[in-house]
């Protein structure tokens, strides 16, 4: 009997620890996604003082995000992150709008890939 208490425990300690942690990661990246909305509209406008404010923010943001994503989430993700993360930001200092909005574009999706790996679906437990 103890081992099934035990054992009930365990899992609901898993399941509800999973539960918050796909919730943080869903507000995070959230948030994260609504900087990057407002650096778009900032590039689609041409307006690049704004632009670079709206991408330091974006910086800022990552590296805090990031620290706490990199303990559970794969690594070659949040490289990939990085590496466009760093191209948009050069884009972005050097005013190249075609680029810039490629870039966030694929920064979109990234996070986007994220969110969508972290349901859980049945296709995700599978």
């Amino acid at each position: 009997m103890k081992v099934v208490v035990a054992t009930v425990l365990i899992l609901i300690i898993f399941f509800t620890s999973s539960l918050l942690l796909n919730q943080y990661i869903e507000r995070t990246s959230k948030e994260i996604t609504d900087m990057i909305q407002k650096l778009e509209v900032a590039i689609e406008k041409e307006d690049w003082k704004e632009g670079q404010a709206h991408m330091e923010d974006i910086v800022k943001q990552w590296h805090k995000t990031r620290n706490m994503w990199q303990t559970f989430l794969e690594h070659y993700e949040i490289d990939a992150i990085d590496i466009v993360l760093a191209k948009v930001e050069k884009y972005v200092s050097i005013e190249e709008r075609t680029l810039s909005l490629g870039g966030i574009a694929e920064l979109e999706l990234l996070i986007e890939h994220i969110i969508g790996k972290g349901e859980f679906k049945l296709t995700n437990i599978l």
